[in-house]
């Protein structure tokens, strides 16, 4: 499992364990107006390196944010960013996707060892607040061999969702705000709008607290069952584009769940309007909302 910690049992990690590296794995949607990297220029934790999710991401595929497969240049951007094997990796990030968790998942789908993958609670902000050691600038670092490993028990793809969808093995955890989930308008064109049937509906913003840390994992715990999501089981998390749905699998990690993966390709990919190879029909993707008619027309 990976492991929640505070600011200051970070700040103690980065004083006293050598193989050890801190990731600022902050992300923002386009639309947002806000960049990422300009953002960790003029601010980070002293000695961070940038973990740009973006750049980890599979440029040749037409869905957005889809992880890299390609083991080469995951080892080679990797190892760009002074990462090793052995290495204790610490996140965070000061997104309001709590984009630390996708960061994580990613090391988890790349063969890190998930023993060695942590999250400051809070992000910078906590940070900040408790230690309050930053710098500005560009980051260096010295170039490290990695190798990657694929592990494809973490992610689930297209077929298997489909699969699921009959066999109903895996409990699936919609991470999208409510209003979407019911058949409100979605921000991409060419989508859908609903959710795959026999789905629940859990919004990613209710794991944490007004403060950007985690609410204490009893209260997530009961937050889950009280929708009938149960924890023990096999769970797929998923979301608009396959981010935010991290912190459900970081989450059930937390909660001793050892059998969850991330839809990759989420709703963007199960929504689409668009046939993909082999289909015939959209039946084979099948929405469903529970939106009612007087359900207000404004929900974004």
């Amino acid at each position: 499992m990976s492991w929640l910690i505070n600011a200051a049992q970070a700040n103690k990690f980065r004083k006293s364990q050598k193989s050890l590296i801190i990731m600022d794995a902050t992300f923002h949607l386009p639309q947002s107006g806000r960049d990422a990297k300009q953002e960790f220029l003029e601010k980070h934790i002293t000695g961070a390196q940038f973990f740009d999710i973006a750049a980890l991401c599979d440029a040749s595929n037409p869905l957005p944010y889809m992880a890299l497969q390609n083991e080469n240049e995951i080892n080679e951007k990797l190892g760009a960013l002074g990462i090793r094997n052995d290495y204790k990796i610490i996140f965070y990030d000061n997104s309001d996707l709590h984009s630390a968790a996708r960061a994580l998942w990613m090391m988890k789908y790349f063969g890190h060892n998930p023993q060695l993958l942590y999250i400051v609670d809070g992000g910078l902000a906590a940070w900040e607040k408790t230690i309050g050691k930053t710098e500005s600038g560009p980051s260096s670092c010295k170039s490290k061999h990695y190798l990657s490993k694929l592990q494809p028990h973490t992610i689930r793809t297209l077929s298997q969702m489909k699969e699921n969808l009959k066999t109903s093995q895996q409990q699936v955890v919609d991470l999208r705000h409510p209003a979407r989930f019911a058949g409100g308008r979605e921000s991409r064109s060419g989508l859908r709008s609903g959710h795959i049937p026999g789905s629940f509906s859990f919004p990613f913003s209710s794991f944490f607290e007004t403060n950007g840390t985690f609410k204490p994992l009893d209260k997530i715990r009961t937050l889950l069952e009280s929708v009938a999501i149960d924890v023990k089981s096999p769970t797929i998390a998923m979301c608009g584009s396959g981010i935010t749905a991290a912190n459900l699998d970081f989450v059930l990690d937390l909660l001793g769940n050892r059998e969850h993966q991330v839809y990759d390709g989420s709703w963007t990919e199960w929504g689409s309007e668009n046939f993909y190879p082999g289909e015939k029909n959209l039946e084979e993707r099948p929405v469903e909302t529970c939106i009612e008619e007087d359900f207000p027309e404004d929900i974004e």
